[in-house]
């Protein structure tokens, strides 16, 4: 049902954007499924550039306003270059710990924003970043072993955290990280994908490459961070850590289903599991339902 409410104008406005991005994605799935049947390395090579370029979506009003509270500032992560790089603090106290907060593959830190403000409130300071690749940082292709590399980087300058925070496939990089030694007391999981070879596997059905192509591109990948995709199971990682865990994950997510945030509170040994109704992928980030649940956690495993 149309709303009779909004102009014409503005609906037409609102439904351009979404029919040149249904345009170019079927335009792309032709020429990724023709080059997968007579070029298959190009195909292959197609589709891990497309699988390491993350998308850069436009930043909503309700980050705006809480970024105002942090200080931003650009420091170099070695061969990255300068990322953007954000702090929240308590006013006039001492804070009582630090929380890292890290956001996941065409994210950014302004959407984890929303537990900053709440757990400054209660005296922590909040780290953040932007990952290679995403947010205010330098545009330029990124996968999970940048985030992983990011993270170790940033711990050696800002660590030990009390808590870690991360959001798909950075709750896939902090799980790493703290594999690889990363220091934190605890750690909450929102919505942490099991295994990225599921998503390019994902990414090549949709756009119609073969498995072989698919195959290739991984090794393509792998060939390039000289790392596994092995390395970066979620629940292989989180088998191993002793940490005091929370994962969050939505029913109805779409983009990484309940039963993989299940898997990894499942392998990690002291891990509690809260599953909310109704808030997707993203909208589980800016819940207060979800910041309140982080904050409680923090409070009484303190």
């Amino acid at each position: 049902m149309i709303d009779s409410s909004v102009p014409s104008v503005v609906r037409r406005r609102r439904k351009l954007p979404q029919i040149r991005k249904l345009t170019l994605l079927a335009a792309l799935r032709s020429q990724i499924w023709l080059m997968s049947r007579t070029s298959p390395d190009t195909a292959a090579a197609r589709l891990a550039d497309l699988f390491t370029t993350p998308p850069r979506p436009s930043v909503r009003h309700w980050e705006h306003r809480a970024m105002t509270q942090a200080q931003y500032s650009r420091r170099r992560f070695g061969n990255f270059g300068f990322l953007s790089v954000y702090r929240w603090r308590p006013d006039n106290a001492a804070p009582k710990g630090k929380v890292l907060v890290m956001h996941g593959f065409g994210g950014r830190a302004s959407q984890l924003s929303g537990f900053a403000e709440a757990l400054v409130a209660v005296g922590y300071e909040v780290v953040g970043f932007d990952a290679p690749g995403h947010g205010k940082s330098p545009k330029g292709h990124a996968a999970l072993p940048d985030f992983v590399d990011a993270l170790e980087m940033f711990a050696a300058q800002e660590g030990p955290f009390d808590t870690v925070i991360g959001h798909s496939m950075g709750g896939a990089a902090l799980a790493t990280a703290l594999r690889l030694g990363m220091a934190a007391q605890r750690a909450v999981l929102i919505a942490p994908p099991v295994y990225p070879g599921t998503y390019l596997a994902q990414a090549g059905r949709m756009l119609g490459a073969t498995e072989k192509v698919t195959g290739r591109a991984q090794a393509l990948i792998e060939a390039q961070y000289g790392r596994a995709f092995d390395e970066f199971r979620t629940p292989l990682n989180a088998s191993v850590l002793s940490q005091k865990a929370l994962i969050l994950h939505d029913r109805s997510d779409r983009q990484v289903p309940l039963a993989e945030g299940q898997l990894v509170a499942a392998a990690w040994r002291d891990a509690d599991l809260e599953v909310t109704e109704g808030l997707g992928h993203t909208r589980i980030l800016r819940d207060p339902g979800t910041v309140a649940l982080v904050q409680k956690f923090l409070m009484q495993t303190a």
